[in-house]
């Protein structure tokens, strides 16, 4: 079981931010859920900004609104990913059968990919997948927990995925300017 020493940090905007000591030597960090009058409910949003700005490797969001609109926002980025590398493949593939058949999956695969680009790439949930399975709870001190379901966030390293259909995308795209080009010389 992971140790539950408890380190609070403040930050410049007066939010504590709980770390935990995990197992594997991370740490992790946990939103609780604060239930009275006086705490905005922006607070939350503030702790898993300041949290995922932070890198830790897991984080434990115990407020259900907030942890199933992060579980969304992430999933939508996730899509657009799969996306545009599904469509650019299929692109990529149908060139060969139908070559003019190729041109809105290439499209679709831009598209997705620019907009992956644009809107999450830099944002910190990007780094970060839902362990939906609950393969990482062995990390997080058990104990500390207060909500019966709480959505955790593992760090991942994403340079390969953009990498991956970024590539590809740009590989679709340069088939269609060669269809585009040769359609129009001849």
């Amino acid at each position: 079981m992971a140790s539950a020493r408890s380190k609070k940090h403040s930050s410049n905007e007066g939010v504590p931010l709980e770390k935990y000591e995990c197992v594997e030597d991370s740490e992790c960090v946990i939103i609780h859920e604060v239930f009275d009058d006086t705490t905005p409910p922006e607070r939350g949003e503030r702790e898993l900004d300041k949290a995922m700005a932070g890198k830790h490797s897991t984080i434990v969001i115990e407020p259900h609104e907030l942890g199933e609109e992060c579980v969304k926002y992430i999933r939508v980025g996730n899509a657009l990913h799969k996306i545009a590398v599904l469509s650019g493949l299929t692109a990529l593939g149908i060139y060969a059968v139908k070559p003019v058949y190729s041109i809105p999956f290439s499209a679709v695969s831009g598209f997705c990919a620019a907009t992956y680009h644009f809107s999450w790439q830099f944002d910190n949930a990007c780094k970060y997948q839902v362990d939906s399975k609950g393969h990482y709870l062995h990390r997080i001190p058990l104990d500390q927990l207060t909500a019966a379901a709480p959505v955790v966030l593992v760090r991942r390293d994403d340079k390969v995925r953009k990498k991956l259909h970024n590539t590809i995308a740009v590989a679709s795209g340069l088939l269609v300017a060669y269809q585009i080009f040769d359609w129009l010389k001849s």
